[in-house]
């Protein structure tokens, strides 16, 4: 699947010819402590292959001392190996940077790490082939089960150029992904000024100081779950677009990557996605778990994934733009980690639960006020998620030509 056409230069070697491949390890729950040396869990690891800089997890100097050989050093790679869902597994990915010598940092086990050989690899070649889509699926390849073992990472094959490529071509894409992130950065400003708006007009939804009526969701709108991936449904006469967890996050669609899956003419009335439907994630990290999405019509006869909740108001009642915003929040957010279970690391609530969450129910006037003042904030972030969905496309065939020997040594990215 890896092995292509490829210049001279390029061979194909073993990944532990060039990388050590060791797990975290999980302290047990009596070694955690309020402050000491930093532990890194999944959550930590952001979409955009950063580590969160928020420290909330340490162990003491003994837990130090006992796996110092397990202690992260500047250049390793972090690799999500664990999760209840085998389409989890490879998901999250980071980069470690800006660690000093002395720094004492771990993570647990459910994340290895890939630590270059000196002369055999430049560190951040294998962080971007993971996170390229090739990798993604060289991961999903590895698996076993919802596990992936660093004994089989090491076993396998890769198409390695000699160190000097290696470096050129990771310059090329840590520029690349230098835009991506300020790009990111400026996305992030434009959802604030949303924030303040909501915030404004409806005030905190903890402390409720306009007195708003409030109801559970199940008597506001109407809640579905999804489509489960199978053999069967695989694609053949009737490929439907289908949205899952990748395709959902907070406030926004991310499409530029949208698989298909088969549903016949016959059940698409039950399961096809309207504008205006709420998508609500299932679980993930505990930030990830309820964040939601409004579906707009961007695509035809679309369906979505059993790993996230279809909610459909009842628009008399509420208005979809200040539901979503409303279960963005941080009011309910802190709700869905309370409700949220979890099982190796990965947390989840459940229909019966999304249903009984109390939504405050403001005049239908303010609301359609508000989602007004979003439309308007949303022309503004159309702009910004069509860059956004530019710089990802250059990044991503940057990655795949770059994986497969066809890019230049050189290419100016202005950043």
């Amino acid at each position: 699947m890896y092995v292509h056409d490829l210049p001279n230069a390029w061979n194909l070697s073993f990944i532990g010819e060039h990388y050590e491949v060791f797990n975290g390890k999980t302290p047990s729950r009596g070694e955690y402590r309020d402050s000491g040396f930093r532990i890194i869990k999944v959550k930590d690891l952001m979409r955009n292959g950063t580590i969160s800089q928020e420290e909330t997890s340490f162990v003491d100097a003994s837990y130090a001392k006992r796996n110092s050989d397990r202690a992260l050093r500047d250049g390793d790679t972090l690799l999500l190996n664990s999760a209840h869902n085998k389409a989890y597994v490879g998901s999250k990915c980071a980069f470690a940077k800006g660690l000093a010598k002395e720094d004492q940092v771990f993570c647990v086990g459910e994340l290895t790490i890939f630590r270059a050989k000196p002369g055999r690899a430049d560190p951040r070649f294998i962080y971007y082939f993971l996170r390229s889509k090739a990798g993604y699926r060289f991961t999903q390849d590895c698996a076993t089960g919802v596990h992936l073992y660093p004994k089989d990472v090491r076993k396998k094959q890769l198409p390695f150029p000699d160190v000097q490529t290696q470096s050129n071509l990771c310059d090329i894409l840590q520029k690349a992904e230098t835009l991506a992130l300020r790009r990111e950065q400026a996305n992030q400003f434009t959802s604030k000024i949303i924030q303040s708006v909501f915030l404004k007009m409806f005030g905190d939804p903890a402390a409720n100081p306009r007195r708003w009526p409030s109801r559970r969701l199940l008597e506001l709108a109407e809640l579905r779950g999804g489509i489960q991936l199978s053999k069967e449904r695989r694609p053949k006469a009737s490929p439907r677009p289908y949205l899952t967890i990748r395709n959902v996050y907070a406030g926004r669609l991310d499409l530029s990557d949208v698989r298909y899956i088969e549903v016949p003419d016959e059940q698409l009335k039950r399961w096809i996605l309207k504008p205006g439907d709420l998508l609500v994630l299932e679980g993930g990290d505990r930030d990830d778990v309820g964040r939601t999405a409004i579906f707009r019509g961007e695509l035809k006869n679309c369906v979505h994934q059993n790993h996230v909740f279809r909610v459909r108001v009842n628009t008399d009642l509420l208005v979809p733009e200040y539901l979503m915003h409303y279960l963005n929040s941080d009011y309910i957010k802190s709700q869905f980690f309370v409700l949220a279970k979890a099982t190796t690391g990965i947390n989840s609530i459940n229909m019966t639960q999304l249903k009984s969450v109390e939504v405050l129910c403001p005049p239908i006037a303010i609301q359609k006020d508000f989602a007004r003042l979003v439309e308007r904030v949303d022309l503004l972030r159309s702009r910004q998620v069509q860059s956004a969905t530019e710089i990802t496309e250059l990044f991503h065939s940057l990655m795949h030509k770059g994986f497969r020997g066809q890019l230049p040594s050189k290419i100016p990215v202005r950043v």
